[in-house]
């Protein structure tokens, strides 16, 4: 499986998120303090699946008006 450029990695960590979604790392972990961002807690670590960032990005996309 490739994911991301990275051969079986499908987790990113926060900063790796950030990054992903163009936010700062603190939103990142508002966002999912609130449950407003899916994340899976690894022990004490958050870590976001790639695929369901692709999918919470293609939900909040808006239209454009033609």
């Amino acid at each position: 499986m490739v994911l991301n450029g990275h051969i079986g990695r499908r987790l990113l960590n926060v900063r790796e998120t950030a990054q992903y979604l163009g936010l700062e790392v603190d939103t990142i972990y508002k966002k999912a303090r609130l449950r407003e961002l899916p994340c899976v807690k690894v022990g004490r670590a958050l870590r976001f699946d790639i695929k369901a960032l692709e999918r919470f990005v293609e939900q909040h996309t808006i239209e454009t008006i033609d």
